[in-house]
């Protein structure tokens, strides 16, 4: 397990660099909605720097696209110097040497560059007229402010496995963005990247993907549903979750929280849910006192559920680790190291 420790000015973004983690581990193009100063481009540089250290300028390929961008600007330009010189003609494709590809505004891309990128998300290779370039990407981004509504049943639109809502900051959340510096502000978030033997280990129950199946085939193409047990797979793995916490985040990402929160219903005890709930709630706590109170409350809540034999070991375990990561980011808590950690 590869862990990857992000050190930012961005705030509440340790749900969109779980999404990189993601998208880099499964190694599938990720679609990020939000409106425009929500920090989606700044998030994956971040994000980019920390997994891969010191960038190169071929690095990372961004392309700021409206109806105007010519399909030029990903397939390249034939090299003027090189034809001229030894009279050898040659394509400079930057988008076939980056390790990551950020594609802004696609939304408003055309037809002909769309098409141009479907070689490059889908098979890593660049289709330039006979000649087939391979990619290098590690992660694949694109970035609209909304799918438009008549092209909500596109093809284009479901090459995106995970799609994800950057919604802005809520007031309280700028207000305590404020008080710790604002653009002077320092977080550090922790991520991870599954190695393919801890990938291995994690079996996804037949009886749950039956019930995930069920509730997703009316609402997703097969391409999507054929990437189900591997997408959990990998969420279990970046997340940190159990493989039934894991097919609820897929159905999330791949459908709505509407259908996650229906799945949920079926595949976790009602008292085990609203123990998670409370462990969610963590984040809310303005005071040690009321933190402490809160802690107090979900131990005797846990005491209850096993006594009914309704907490597993592995959920016990799961809870733990969860209301520590949301501890984590409590200004009024004192970290061993001293670094402020967000999620």
């Amino acid at each position: 397990m590869a862990k990857i420790n992000i050190n930012t000015n961005l705030t509440k973004k340790g749900e969109v660099f779980k999404i990189m983690a993601l998208a880099e581990s499964i190694g599938s193009p990720v679609l990020l909605i939000g409106p425009p100063g929500t920090g989606k481009t700044a998030t994956v540089l971040d994000y980019a720097m920390a997994s891969q250290g010191n960038l190169k300028d071929d690095d990372v390929f961004i392309l700021e696209t409206d109806e105007g961008t010519s399909s030029t600007a990903i397939k390249g330009m034939v090299d003027l110097e090189k034809l001229t010189t030894t009279n050898k003609y040659q394509v400079n494709s930057p988008v076939t040497k980056a390790k990551f590809v950020v594609i802004n505004e696609v939304d408003k891309a055309s037809a002909g560059l769309r098409n141009s990128l479907l070689g490059v998300m889908n098979e890593k290779v660049l289709f330039n007229g006979n000649e087939k370039v391979p990619c290098q990407w590690s992660t694949f981004v694109a970035t609209c402010n909304k799918i438009p509504d008549d092209e909500k049943d596109s093809p284009f639109w479901d090459r995106f496995l995970i799609t994800f809502n950057v919604d802005r900051l809520r007031q309280s959340d700028l207000l305590d963005y404020y008080k710790k510096g604002g653009k002077a502000a320092s977080f550090q978030y922790k991520v991870n990247i599954p190695s393919r033997e801890d990938l291995d280990k994690i079996v996804i129950p037949a009886n749950s993907l039956k019930k995930v199946l069920s509730l997703t085939y009316g609402k997703l193409s097969d391409r999507s549903l054929s990437f189900i047990p591997e997408l959990a797979k990998h969420i279990a793995g970046v997340w940190g979750y159990n493989a039934n916490k894991a097919l609820i985040k897929t159905v999330e990402l791949l459908v709505s929280k509407e259908d996650a929160n229906v799945l949920a219903k079926s595949l976790v005890p009602k008292e085990l849910r609203e123990l998670y709930d409370k462990v969610d709630m963590i984040e809310q706590m303005s005071s040690y006192d009321s933190y402490e109170k809160h802690l107090q409350v979900l131990d005797d809540m846990a005491v209850e559920l096993r006594k009914k034999g309704l907490l597993t070991d592995e959920d016990e375990q799961d809870i733990q680790r969860l209301a520590e990561e949301k501890s984590e980011g409590l200004t009024f808590i004192l970290l061993d190291d001293d670094e402020n950690y967000e999620e």
